[in-house]
């Protein structure tokens, strides 16, 4: 490894031996390639110059050591992005110019040291790239629409934008989301909660109802955003009190699908099926205003959702009970038979052994299996598990 790291610094050297000539080069394919950088003024062209060596050097140095771009790299790039969006230069021209740099370093590279380097390096070499260019990329696209948004809007508006990112998977590296919250000055909780409402006569102002908007002088830390997304209202809670949170939705009349522990990583997800729930619940699913994560999960494993998740499924509703073989014993004989006495009879024992079962059970996961709903909930989560009896009830 050694011997590789200091026989890729002695080529990397060797081609930024003639530094000037190969930015002029890289220079000249941007102007053939992209009509946006061949009428650039000297002042432009200077600036371009350096973000290609500075660029050029350090990709050399991620081959040599097999490394990676760090926080610091994709705040620079998110830099560019900004300053590209102030100055008006199209967004598509600035990204396609690092795909033409990259083709463009890639044919120098192979024209010159054809000799010097093996098939590793060259895979390493293009890999570097593609993932340089994945990570910068990313980090343009975000300073330069950030930077847009923060020109044109204020700071709410600029953290709807984020959210509506967040749930369509747009944040799709923590650095970018990390630099973004700096620039509105704002920290987003390690994990949250995530309300989709049911549909009402006006997202808008549900959505706002149930966020509980707090005023920005609470500090940095989110503790709420409400966005309305085709029409269907969306909040993000720091934390949310299930009971508390239903009781606010049936005093506003409405209907809602709440995921909690939900992170940027999650969200996504998370989004889908809650707004898939509210859609596709049946009428018998809400005795109350909210579903929970697990009836998400069952409603999109019935219905044969491409999120659904079995092993998800079972894990989020059964929780500690997967651990429990006589609660799941009992749970599974009730849910067959129909009722406590049949199940007692099954199991050899008392009526009201089993109805202390139940109880147990309801406080554990918060489910009554007494209800129609939860007893479905039950029954999918236990076939999902695996651990239904095979016995006739």
């Amino acid at each position: 490894m050694p011997e590789t790291v200091d026989r890729r610094r002695a080529i990397s050297a060797r081609l930024t031996e003639g530094e000037t000539t190969l930015v002029e080069t890289f220079l000249a394919s941007l102007a053939r390639e992209i009509p946006a950088y061949a009428s650039l003024d000297e002042r432009q062209l200077q600036e371009v110059r350096s973000i290609i060596v500075w660029t050029l050097h350090r990709v050399l140095d991620l081959w040599a050591q097999d490394g990676a771009l760090t926080e610091d790299d994709i705040r620079l790039f998110r830099g560019v992005g900004a300053v590209r969006a102030r100055d008006g230069r199209p967004l598509s021209a600035v990204l396609r110019a690092y795909r033409v740099a990259a083709t463009t370093f890639l044919d120098e590279v192979a024209g010159r040291f054809r000799e010097d380097v093996s098939v590793d390096d060259v895979t390493s070499l293009v890999r570097v790239w593609f993932a340089a260019l994945d990570e910068l990329s990313d980090a343009i696209y975000d300073g330069y629409e950030s930077t847009g948004r923060v020109l044109g809007s204020d700071r709410e508006s600029s953290l709807r934008q984020l959210l509506t990112d967040l749930l369509l998977g747009r944040q799709s590296h923590a650095g970018t989301l990390t630099a973004r919250l700096r620039e509105l000055e704002a920290e987003l909780p390690t994990s949250f909660d995530l309300v989709v409402i049911g549909a009402c006569d006006d997202p808008v102002q549900a959505a706002a109802a149930v966020a509980g908007v707090r005023e920005s002088d609470e500090g940095p830390l989110i503790t709420s955003i409400h966005t309305v997304m085709d029409g269907v209202g969306v909040v993000l809670l720091a934390h949310a009190d299930p009971a508390a949170l239903a009781e606010q939705l049936s005093r506003l009349g409405l209907r809602a699908a709440h995921h909690g522990g939900v992170t940027p990583r999650t969200a996504p997800r998370a989004h889908r099926l809650a707004l898939h729930a509210v859609g596709h619940a049946p009428g018998f699913a809400w005795a109350g205003p909210l579903l929970g994560a697990g009836d998400l999960e069952v409603v999109a494993l019935a219905s044969g959702h491409p999120d659904a998740d079995p092993v998800r499924a079972a894990r989020i509703v059964l929780g500690r009970l997967a651990d429990d073989a006589e609660a799941l014993r009992t749970l599974d004989a009730v849910l067959q038979s129909g009722g406590a006495a049949p199940a007692a009879a099954h199991l050899h024992v008392h009526p009201q052994t089993i109805r202390y079962r139940l109880g147990r059970i309801a406080t554990v996961t918060g489910r009554d299996p007494r209800d129609p709903w939860n007893r479905y909930v039950f029954q999918t989560a236990l076939m999902a598990s695996g651990l239904v009896s095979q016995e006739d009830g």
